[in-house]
């Protein structure tokens, strides 16, 4: 009889915490939509003031938001948490009654993890990507539309290269299409985009196990979307005999084929080469934004710099800079099978160099849209020490250094000052120098590029 009523008092805890789920599920769920609520309630009214500035009035609506902000965090971790500790003595009650594993339940209860967990990140993502998934879209075919113009109009007419396994898919395009002119560029251009998705199926599929789902869906929408471009500009232009979009009758600011004298001509190179990187390294940023790549060793680039923490942009740089000296030698063996005297001329020509500048810039620009793994320190000076170092601290940076210094303004000086330094995240600057602000809008903000960040080993014995 005792084991009974124990059985018994085992199948009323076991329904009480399945209750309790339910009701802290339910509490966050409406914790969170009201949340949502009141923060598009102090939005409308910041967007108001737009037509009307009050600085007083904004300084106090922001600082309700970042304390909403704030408060949510701690709110949906205290949630989880709860929901977690639950779930636990659940288990524990259910191996008590010897109850077999629900497959069905036990997803439900992934899914509601899953759900809670993507919450409570998206808090953070939001302060910077600040994007719909449809905006991230738009942003994959825009960076699809700059790639198509760079390469169909500056590097294939100048015949540099392009970084990545980009410049392999042209290797081989050459291969087909030798040589290389005015009369065959398009079917050129054409069989590239053939290449370079053929060459990035294996890449793909390393990035489909090893970065992320989303990630690779959208590089392949990226890389199609490249491709339909490339075929209205071209294909569809000169079916129709449209002059005016397609790369093989109109040509951007100068037609390189017209130019007989060859330091002009060199010099032209560059120049479209230099336009190229500039717009394949907004391209780049975009992409990285939308959470894709270009593909090919990109794909490898994003998964080094996930890994260690590093821009990709500067990855890229070392990568694409190996790999251009490999495909240009096999450029060199395909362009010529014997024995060629003007190796020397060939191999040092303005394409050439024109390709490792497109890799420099490109990289340089990329990391200038997408500041991903790039380190600023803020030195802030305040009388206010205490409140801005609470602030830091509710937005998860708890380490920092003060000093108390002498300030001058204006010939004036006071001791009654502090300097608060810390490092942060470039992509959270405009955040946290808000966040400071709003804190102590006396407060003075110099912000410096910290390229490495080392601590000192501790020997624990």
């Amino acid at each position: 009889m005792k084991n009974k009523g124990n059985k018994i008092s085992n199948y009323e805890e076991y329904e009480i915490i399945k209750k309790n789920i339910k009701q802290a599920e339910k509490l966050l769920k409406h914790y969170t939509q009201q949340t949502h609520e009141s923060r598009q309630q102090l939005l409308i009214k910041l967007e108001r003031l737009k037509k009307h500035p009050d600085q007083t009035k904004e300084f106090k609506l922001k600082l309700q938001l970042e304390q909403l902000n704030s408060k949510e965090i701690a709110m949906v971790h205290r949630f989880v948490n709860k929901i977690v500790s639950y779930e636990e003595q659940l288990i524990n009650v259910e191996d008590k009654l010897g109850l077999a594993d629900d497959v069905r339940i036990t997803k439900i209860r992934n899914i509601n993890k899953k759900e809670m967990i993507k919450q409570e990140t998206s808090l953070e993502l939001r302060n910077y990507l600040k994007k719909t998934q449809i905006r991230g879209y738009m942003y994959l075919v825009l960076a699809g539309l700059i790639c198509t113009i760079a390469f169909d109009y500056f590097l294939s007419p100048s015949k540099v290269l392009p970084p990545g396994i980009g410049a392999l898919g042209r290797i081989f395009a050459q291969y087909i299409f030798p040589p290389l002119n005015s009369n065959n560029i398009n079917n050129a251009n054409l069989m590239y985009y053939v290449f370079y998705i053929v060459n990035n199926i294996p890449l793909i599929i390393f990035s489909w196990f090893f970065v992320s789902h989303r990630f690779t869906i959208n590089t392949i929408i990226f890389m199609v979307a490249q491709a339909i471009f490339h075929i209205i500009l071209n294909g569809v232009g000169s079916y129709h005999g449209i002059p005016y979009i397609n790369a093989n009758d109109f040509h951007f600011l100068q037609d390189l084929n017209k130019i007989t004298d060859p330091t002009i001509h060199d010099l032209w190179i560059f120049f479209f080469g230099l336009i190229a990187a500039i717009l394949n390294g907004i391209a780049f940023g975009f992409l990285y934004i939308a959470d894709a790549c270009p593909g090919g060793t990109d794909i490898v680039n994003n998964y080094i710099s996930r890994k260690k923490k590093k821009p990709v942009g500067n990855i890229s740089i070392i990568v694409n800079t190996v790999l251009m000296l490999i495909t240009w030698a096999m450029s060199y063996a395909i362009k010529t099978p014997t024995p060629n005297p003007s190796f020397a001329t060939y191999y040092f020509s303005a394409p050439f160099f024109a390709a490792f500048m497109v890799i420099i810039i490109c990289g340089i620009v990329s990391n200038k849209v997408f500041p991903r793994y790039r380190n600023t320190s803020l030195l802030i000076i305040s009388d206010k020490p205490e409140v801005i170092i609470t602030r830091l601290k509710e937005n998860g940076f708890a380490h920092n250094a003060l000093w108390k210094v002498t300030t001058n303004y204006n010939g004036e000086y006071k001791d009654n000052a502090y300097m608060v330094m810390i490092t942060i995240p470039l992509t959270m600057f405009k955040r946290i120098a808000e966040t400071i602000l709003l804190a102590d809008n006396d407060a003075i903000i110099r912000a410096q590029t910290t390229f490495k960040i080392k601590h000192m080993p501790h020997n624990d014995n």
